[in-house]
Formats: C-alpha cells, structure tokens, sequence
C-alpha cells in the first residue's frame, strides 16, 4: 500500500530522519520488529544515544504474525529443557508485572483425545512442573475428567477423550505489533530515534564507526547515518545483514512457518483452548477480541518469504472440526482472516537440521564481534524480550559503549503517579471505568492527551463505528505519535480491526472512512 503523507506524521518522520542524518550516534539497530524495539528502549534507558531504522513498517515482520501469547514455553518440557523453561517462566512473569494492563494471565485447557502422546497423569504431573517452574505465579493446575471437561468446556467435542488438564500462562490482550510499538515508543520518550521506510543499502565500518548508507522509500533520497555500533536485528534476515557487514556468527538460522486462522468466536470461557492435532503436535484456538485465532502450523521452510496456503487453511479447520462441539462446522467462509509468518530457530553453524528439527527451542542468542562493532540478535520471540534487551546492552559495553546503570527499571507500564493523574483526567472528562482501563491499556502515558481532548469536547469520546471501538481523540492522538504512514499500518498494526473484520467490512465501514479522514485528511 503506497504510504500516503499524513501532515502530522510526515512533520514528526521528517524531524526524526533530520535527527538521524544530522549526529552521529552510539549504536544503530536495524530492525524495528520486537528484537529492534527492545534493544532501542534497552539502550536509551541506559543513556546510550540510539538511532533505530526499519525498512517497512514498525513490527511488520515476524512480529505481526505470532500467536499473541506470552508463555513459558511449556512444550519444552517434552524435550528436558527444563533451563530453557524456567529462564522463559522469568522474563514471562516480568513481563506480566511490568506490564499489567497489556499481558493478562488466561487459562489454557489441554484436551486430551487419541491423538495426544501424553497420558492425563502424566500431562497433569508435567502443568504442575511447569507452575514450579514459573515460580508459582500463575494460577494452579488441575486435572479434568471427561465429564468435567464436558460441563466446564462444551465447545471441545469430549468423545473419547480420556481427561483434560487446565493450567495458566499469559495473552497479549491487543496485538502483538502494537506492543512492539509501544515499547518503541517509550524508547524515542528516552531519547532514541527510529525512522521506518528506510532501506539499508550498503554499511562501511570506517575507524571506530560506521557509515551505514539507507534509502528513504518515500522520496528515495539518499542519506548516510554514523554510529560506533551497529546492532542487528534483522529477524529473519540476520544472518544476511551479518554477511554484509562482515561479522562472524556462531549461530545460524532455520525457518519453521507457522499459519493461524481467524474464524468467528469459539468459546465465550476465555480460555485457550489446546489440543494435539493428527501429527501430535500441539495447536490452540485463541481468542481474539471478538474472535478465536486457531493455530498453528510447524512447515520447515527455506525461505522467510511465505503465505498461507490452501492447505494450511484446510489443515486448520478440518483439525479445529474434529475437535470442537459447535453448532455447525466451520467452513472456508466462515475464516475472517490469516495470521502467517516463520519463526526464525536458531542453531549452531553447521548443525544438521535433518534431524527432529521441530524440536528446536525458541531460544536467542546475542553474539557481539567486537572487533567489527556489531551486535547480532538471533532467533528469540516476544516472551524472552526483556532478556534480550539486558543482553544486548552487555554486548553493548563489551564493543567499547558506556551505559549507564538506570534510576528505575528500563521497562514497564508508566509510574503509579502517571496513572493516577490519568484516572482523575478521565473521571473529570467523564470516561468510564472500562473505558479508562481501556485507554490507558492501550496508550500508556499518552492516555492523558486522550482525557484532555474528550475533557474540552466530549463528542471526541465516542466510537468511530460500531466495528472502529476507537475514538476522534484517539485517532487523533495516534496520529501525532504512532508513524502511521497507511492504512494498513493502523488496521492492521496500530489495531487488530484487519484481524477481527473482513476487507469488505473495512471497506464499506464509516468508522473506517472517517479514521482515514482523521489520519490522512481523505478517504482510503
């Protein structure tokens, strides 16, 4: 979609490309996914001066595509990786302190049929070590007989099922993009630069910098950015912008693709429901909104350039069929939307993958080549995100960089304090409860600027549509923050509306309209 020139948002990139090309900077990430995003808050908290680039959209790669879970990687403990789990259980529950009102703890319900590879003893015995694990932070396991699993759970089809167990991880209540954005955001409040639609061309390590040379792709003007480290967080293509820059990796990168569906709601429980599919791999039905997302596969792939395909969609609904209880199957038409990308696994350098690759971990690995200046993010994924960020500001120091031990925690929601003039700005506009959660889950600090606007005109409050559940003032205020530069990236970005409606919804909805005429100043 051609990026159409939003005054606002054309005036704060342009200031931002200004800041990019004008000073030299201590570290560059290139990369603005969720590896990119964390790394930027990371360093900037740290007092480092951080300049971010992308080549598309902010969080448009493998970050818009996961399952929007924030878990401990249970499934590990198939294979023993009982370090990997616990590690994973940490940065899990920081996560979910940290950030309360965008990662709520849900409950996950494993229905156990003929497919599963796990008695329910044993799948009970594994959820409680997982609970030890994560360090009891979540709710308690236990274990559902067939009859119970019929009564608590009538959307899962309990025929020859032997048992269920339920236990408890956490969901990103919005998108998986939005909370990239957000932590990006809360990096330029600290200080960072990030640009997006800006290709890297060609980087030239000159003394003890770098001269990276990027192409604006709105003009396709030409501009040299200068830093003494360069950090990559290319996702899947890390290992490319490795090559080019001539740094040694002692990891290198397989692809698995995973697809989801989205298909009208489900269960109204709220809980995640689990099952093992013919392969006994595990697949999930997810809520979304007002929808379920069901998914996922695990396609070895060469490539990260992929899309769903008809088998994928078939696969999905002829799996979610044979194990739900609904009024009617679900059928072709009844999919709204698609979620696909890959998942980047990280391996050692000439490690044969022709082995049981689908038991490779979601692991990362940040390597720095200090004699090259660069810092490499391999694999990882949105739950590990925190660890990733404190190890990326450690290579930092070990290339030559100096940050500076932080007053507070680098990450996280906005102060109490903040929150609290919020709560009065939003009592004082009128805004209710729910709406007030609500804002303020999804615009953290920037939620005082929405309150102020509904509080001079109360109009401003109301929803575009009965589809768009987001107001003029937010709209507004998201326009002056969030590079939004189409309406791709709010639809399918900066909100879940791609993802909960189908195109021709979208297309003939006036909520839609006017949010474009908010954004652009004309229809899409």
């Amino acid at each position: 979609m051609t990026p159409q020139r939003d005054p606002i948002a054309a005036e704060a990139r342009d200031r931002h490309l200004d800041r990019l090309t004008a000073q030299g900077h201590d570290a560059l990430v290139v990369g603005g996914g969720i590896n990119g995003a964390i790394s930027a808050l990371a360093l900037a908290s740290h007092g480092v001066r951080v300049a971010l680039i992308e080549s598309e959209d902010f969080g448009s790669g493998v970050s818009q595509e996961s399952s929007n879970l924030i878990w401990g990687g249970f499934k590990y403990l198939q294979t023993y990786e009982l370090g990997l789990v616990a590690g994973l259980c940490r940065s899990r529950n920081l996560l979910a302190r940290s950030y309360a009102s965008r990662v709520q703890e849900v409950r996950f319900l494993a229905a156990l049929g003929p497919t599963s590879p796990y008695s329910p003893t044993y799948a009970t015995l594994g959820a409680h070590a997982y609970w030890a694990l994560g360090r009891f932070a979540t709710g308690r396991p236990r274990r559902l007989s067939a009859r119970a699993l019929a009564t608590v759970e009538p959307a899962v089809h309990s025929e020859g099922v032997r048992g269920a167990v339920e236990y408890s991880d956490y969901l990103l209540v919005d998108n998986d993009s939005r909370f990239v954005l957000q932590l990006l955001l809360d990096a330029v409040a600290k200080g960072a630069v990030a640009v997006s639609r800006l290709r890297l061309n060609h980087a030239e390590r000159a003394g003890e910098h770098w001269h990276a040379e990027v192409t604006d792709q709105l003009t396709g003007s030409s501009h040299t950015v200068s830093a003494s480290v360069l950090v990559n967080a290319a996702g899947t293509r890390a290992t490319d912008l490795a090559e080019l820059t001539g740094s040694t990796l002692r990891s290198a990168l397989c692809f698995s693709k995973g697809a989801h569906i989205v298909v009208p709601k489900v269960t109204e429980s709220g809980r995640i429901l689990a099952f093992f599919d013919d392969d006994q791999r595990l697949f999930y039905v997810i809520p979304m909104g007002h929808r379920s997302v069901i998914g996922t596969t695990d396609t070895r792939v060469e490539s990260s350039d992929v899309s769903i395909t008809h088998d994928d969609r078939h696969f999905l609904l002829d799996q979610a069929n044979a194990r739900l209880q609904l009024s009617s199957p679900l059928r072709d038409d009844d999919v709204i939307a698609y979620r696909c990308g890959v998942r980047p696994l990280v391996i050692g350098a000439g490690e044969d993958t022709d082995r049981d690759w689908t038991e490779l971990s979601r692991r990362h690995a940040v390597e720095a080549d200090q004699g090259r200046g660069t810092i490499s993010i391999l694999g990882g994924k949105l739950s590990d995100c925190l660890n990733v960020g404190e190890e990326v500001v450690a290579a930092a120091r070990s290339c030559g960089l100096e940050p500076a031990p932080p007053e507070r925690a680098w990450f996280g929601e906005p102060p109490e304090g903040v929150r609290a003039r919020f709560q009065r700005s939003a009592t004082r506009a009128g805004i209710d409860e729910l709406a007030a959660a609500r804002l303020w889950r999804r615009h953290g600090r920037r939620a005082l600027e929405i309150a102020d606007l509904i509080d001079e005109s109360p109009e401003l409050g109301l929803p575009l549509s009965e589809v768009v559940d987001y107001s003029v003032a937010e709209v507004m205020v998201m326009a002056r923050h969030e590079h939004i530069l189409t309406m791709e990236d709010f639809l399918r970005r900066r909100t879940m509306l791609a993802m909960l409606e189908t195109a021709e919804t979208l297309e003939s909805d006036p909520g839609v309209e006017r949010a474009s005429s908010l954004l652009f100043g004309s229809a899409a």
